[in-house]
């Protein structure tokens, strides 16, 4: 027999049907009840009709105002203290609820959880786990499943390790900082995440208990750039509560180098990715980045 109703879960969509209903059902294979909250922003391809047809959900609109205001306005329709957050094309694994929940029952100080997930497409392979892409972060990891950190922030301004779809959080946190930032028109879960941080500690789950598709549709190119744009509007804005960790801010703004010399090679001027992986590599003497330079450098002899 379930528990009562313990989390609420907001799940923004907007033509997304094709993948939505394997969202709602890992929902619904949770080992908890939980409230379903899906704020569909405008979908034409048949979505609203089949959330419709759904009696265990409440589906509100938000009418093309972006994925951040329609997060919003789910978190401010939520019954429950605790809120989580999927992706309508992402998906959780069994018990995924459950193991956060008891993060949140022993440690009530806790405002806000999260676990490792695995970067899969959209076909099912497996690409990478999100710790083992980021191991220094792994390396603060304990031993066990569980690990509390009191003060995330450092990490997470240099590594940013969060997946919104793997998120519990408190309720009157997120009110508390004033939820997503829909003037960021990218990565506004990193910059909420950020502000969550500085409130209270934060557990971590070290199992991948979420499936997040990597290689979804758009235009890479735009998308990447608006990144670029809000990593560093949030790296600006943070970049004050850091000072007291300067490793912390260099990994932070070293990361949107990466990113730059990424959008670089996006639009093949393989002369500035080299440059910037090497101002990288000058600080984080990683392979990863020797076989960037490397694959950088037979491009650009390519085009002689």
């Amino acid at each position: 027999m379930r528990a009562e109703i313990e989390v609420s879960v907001v799940l923004p969509n907007y033509n997304c049907l094709p993948t939505l209903p394997r969202a709602i059902n890992s929902i619904r294979a949770q080992e908890v009840d939980v409230e379903i909250i899906v704020v569909d922003d405008g979908s034409t391809d048949g979505s609203v009709e089949w959330l419709l047809d759904q009696p265990d959900i409440t589906l509100l609109h938000s009418e093309r105002a972006g994925a951040s205001r329609a997060r919003n306005l789910g978190i401010e329709q939520c019954s429950h203290e605790l809120i989580a957050f999927l992706d309508a094309d992402d998906y959780w694994l069994d018990n995924k609820l459950a193991q956060q929940l008891e993060i949140h029952r022993h440690c009530p100080d806790v405002v806000c959880s999260f676990t490792d997930y695995m970067h899969t497409t959209e076909a099912g392979k497996q690409i990478i786990g999100c710790f083992d892409y980021w191991p220094r972060f792994r390396k603060q990891l304990n031993d066990g499943p569980v690990t509390v950190f009191p003060n995330l922030t450092p990490q997470l301004f240099a590594e940013n390790v969060i997946g919104t779809s793997t998120v519990i959080v408190k309720k009157q946190t997120l009110l508390a900082v004033g939820g997503f930032d829909p003037t960021l028109k990218s990565a506004s879960d990193w910059d909420l995440w950020l502000k969550v941080a500085k409130l209270g500690s934060v557990g971590v789950v070290n199992l991948s208990l979420c499936h997040y598709i990597t290689d979804r549709s758009g235009a890479i190119s735009r998308d990447q750039y608006k990144r670029l744009a809000a990593m560093k509007c949030i790296l600006d804005r943070h970049q004050s509560s850091l000072r007291v960790f300067p490793s912390a801010l260099l990994f932070g703004y070293l990361r949107w180098v990466t990113g730059k010399a990424e959008y670089n090679r996006i639009l093949k001027e393989y002369r500035y990715s080299i440059f910037q992986e090497l101002l990288v590599l000058c600080f984080q003497p990683e392979m990863r980045r020797f076989k960037a330079v490397g694959r950088d450098v037979l491009n650009v002899l390519s085009f002689k």
